[in-house]
């Protein structure tokens, strides 16, 4: 497979450009610098080329440029080819002439970019970027969708294979991690892979797309799906964090389980239990898992252990786990249970075995009465699955308590050992098939109808 890197300064496009060629919106725009951070992996449609989108590279030396640096650097060492981005309004800066020296040492193929050149004359001013001395020059302009089939053309013409693939359906277990800011979701994932993919700071907000990660545990292929901290709705007021939610809610739609991050050394509170509300009410199984541990003494664990329990009664189905990402403890354990847990939403559920649990849950007890009459439950089947989806025919459906469809939630999942995974039990009534039919009597019905009148009238 190809795999091609697009590096730059900071806000010459390089997400934009990103977006464009892998037709998606993977990665976060904004009219700012410095909003992307981590490598953001996406595929040319068609072809075997991967594209790399990497931060901003600047002329700082605080710890987050370091590590956007060191994640960029990572990039370009694992590229076959580098498109490198420079802006035509902006010109020529020390920063461009920097990056442009530094490339040329990489001794690979490098195209550069001259983005948004909108009109000729912008164009005809690029020509000062020759100085650069690349020999292949595109310019781009993604407002006009200009240049990007010169691109596309030029890509998959220098790409390693000259087969085109034909994309398939991604067959690995997706899983998304999300949680509070700095809850440590991004040290979980380095940690897992055992490498440092994403970039890390104990300045909560560093993480701002939703980033996937592929690893192979075993036989098995995971996709990690790193996102956003996600705060309070009134805590945000950066336009860049309202996308960056959004992504992780999306990124909780597209996974398979979810993992919730609880920060240990800050005891669970009301934003994980709305974050976990959220999860299971889009109907994804979960694993509540707390990190930090390292931080905790004993009798500390044992404290927060009964206020998560606490916390949870009203999903104590609920699977918890503890671990310590920074010392990489408990983390084998955790994947292990992710995909056990999944294994378990996708079960195939038999009708016989379903309606003989309902019969035993009737027997146990029954629905409250409703009126004159009590709800009749007289089948059931499975209507789905992730998350599993049971369908109950009968009468009266429409007046059954919600405690009553709790009841059956927790009986069914107890009996057919659902681990950690919401379950949704729907009513379907049953019609009467006579009811708008009139009722036709037949000649003797009509005799006795006229004998009876008769009668009355005496």
């Amino acid at each position: 497979m190809s795999i091609v890197a697009i590096v730059g300064r900071p806000n010459v496009g390089k997400s934009t450009i990103f977006n464009i060629l892998t037709g998606s919106k993977s990665a976060i725009v904004a009219d700012f610098s410095g909003l992307t951070r981590d490598r953001q992996y996406g595929n040319l449609k068609n072809s075997n080329i991967t594209l790399i989108d990497t931060g901003g590279l600047n002329e700082a030396s605080d710890d987050m440029s370091r590590s956007i640096k060191k994640q960029t650097d990572l990039a370009i060492e694992e590229a076959d080819m580098l498109l490198f981005v420079v802006d035509a309004l902006d010109g020529v800066l020390p920063m461009d002439k920097d990056l442009a020296q530094n490339l040329r040492k990489q001794d690979k193929k490098t195209i550069l970019l001259i983005n948004k050149a909108d009109n000729s004359k912008l164009e005809e001013s690029s020509s000062e970027f020759n100085s650069f001395g690349f020999q292949e020059v595109i310019c781009l302009s993604a407002s006009h969708n200009k240049g990007f089939n010169e691109l596309r053309d030029y890509l998959i013409d220098h790409e390693t294979f000259d087969d085109y693939l034909v994309e398939e359906s991604d067959p690995s277990l997706k899983i998304s991690i999300i949680g509070r800011p700095n809850a440590g979701k991004s040290t979980l994932i380095n940690a897992l892979i055992g490498e440092d993919r994403l970039v890390v700071s104990s300045k909560s907000g560093t993480t701002r797309d939703s980033i996937e990660v592929p690893i192979d545990v075993g036989n098995k292929k995971l996709t990690l799906i790193d996102t956003a901290g996600m705060r309070r709705k009134r805590s945000i007021k950066e336009l860049t964090e309202k996308f960056s939610v959004s992504k992780s809610v999306e990124s909780i739609k597209r996974a398979d389980v979810v993992i919730i991050l609880l920060d240990a050394s800050e005891n669970i509170v009301d934003q994980d239990i709305h974050l976990l509300g959220l999860t299971l009410a889009i109907g994804k199984p979960v694993v509540v898992v707390a990190n930090k541990m390292d931080l905790l003494k004993s009798k500390d664990k044992d404290a927060l252990e009964s206020k998560i329990n606490r916390k949870l009664r009203f999903a104590s189905y609920l699977s918890l786990h503890y671990i310590s990402a920074k010392e990489r403890k408990g983390l084998k354990k955790l994947l292990t249970l992710a995909d056990k847990i999944y294994q378990s939403s996708v079960k195939d559920l038999d009708t016989s075995i379903l309606n003989k649990i309902l019969k035993v849950a009737l027997s146990n007890q029954q629905p409250s009465m409703s009126g004159r009459f009590r709800p009749k439950l007289r089948y059931v089947h499975s209507g789905g699955n992730n998350p599993p989806r049971i369908i109950v025919h009968g009468n009266n459906l429409k007046d059954i308590q919600a405690s009553y469809t709790r009841y059956l939630e927790n009986f069914f999942r107890k009996e057919l050992k659902l681990e950690s995974t919401p379950l949704e039990v729907v009513y379907k009534e049953q019609t009467n098939p006579f009811r708008n039919k009139p009722n036709q009597l037949n000649e003797r019905q009509i005799k006795k109808r006229k004998r009876m009148i008769k009668r009355r009238k005496k």
